[in-house]
């Protein structure tokens, strides 16, 4: 006969130790559910900040809208005007999209947008040069074409309160003077009366890096060259007190003062 060796009895464990560990277990769950932090509900704004809030938006874009010339806010669209501004103080020449977003210093898509306005109602006429671009010049036989021309080109290119606000950031300025382009259309008959220059500036330490950026802006929002002489105060009063042929002409024309710290 084989002896069989007795089997190992396992021990239970009691009962009550089971009960107290999964006690443990459900506290240090309940703990863990309150470490979590809990998604707080966003409070509604009561309705009448929306409505103040409204109101303070709707002053500052009154404020941003009348900064302009008179014509900006006519047609609704700075960039319609200078498109039309580049087009009419450049009859002969034609542009492709590139070319007419670079002369204004504009956004590619703003101008494909207004040009392809102005080309629906006739303002303006393309060709074909390849499959993929086109050249746009202006259509002088459009409805109105000279009223219009007139309109455009009698009112100031720029904003005279642009002018004066971005001059005053380039030195210690003493007189600016605006003449030609800014006083008229720019575009006597028969090229008589042509002023000798558009924009005087006279002042002393004038940074020469923002004076051109200042020039390039205002002559791609004029959609034309802008002719700008800048001096220094020693030199004008000398200029001036020897009686120079170019001062006084600029000075006896018909012209605006922006600043005169000089008292002429």
């Amino acid at each position: 006969m084989k002896k069989t060796r007795p089997k190992k009895q396992v021990k239970k464990k009691p009962v009550r130790k089971i009960a107290r560990k999964s006690k443990k277990i459900v506290k240090k769950a309940k703990k863990l559910v309150k470490k979590k932090p809990r998604k707080k509900l966003g409070r509604k704004k009561p309705i009448k900040k929306i409505v103040r809030k409204s109101k303070k938006t709707a002053k500052k874009t009154k404020r941003t809208y009348s900064v302009g010339t008179s014509l900006e806010r006519l047609f609704e669209s700075p960039a319609k005007v200078q498109t039309m501004k580049l087009f009419f103080r450049n009859p002969e020449e034609s542009f492709l999209l590139k070319e007419a977003a670079r002369a204004m210093r504009l956004n590619l898509e703003i101008v494909r947008h207004q040009i392809n306005k102005l080309e629906k109602i006739g303002f303006l006429r393309s060709r074909k040069i390849s499959s993929r671009k086109q050249l746009f010049f202006i259509n002088p036989s459009f409805d109105f074409f000279n009223e219009l021309r007139e309109l455009v080109l009698r009112a100031s290119p720029v904003s005279k309160e642009k002018i004066l606000k971005a001059v005053k950031k380039l030195g210690k300025i003493k007189l600016v003077l605006l003449s030609g382009v800014f006083v008229s259309s720019g575009l006597p008959a028969n090229g008589q009366g042509v002023s000798r220059a558009d924009l005087l500036i006279v002042g002393d330490n004038i940074n020469q890096r923002k004076l051109n950026t200042f020039i390039k802006k205002l002559e791609a929002e004029a959609g034309m060259e802008i002719r700008c002489v800048a001096m220094t105060t020693e030199e004008f009063n000398y200029r001036y007190d020897m009686y120079d042929r170019f001062i006084r002409d600029l000075l006896n024309e018909k012209g605006e003062f922006l600043i005169n710290r000089l008292r002429l």
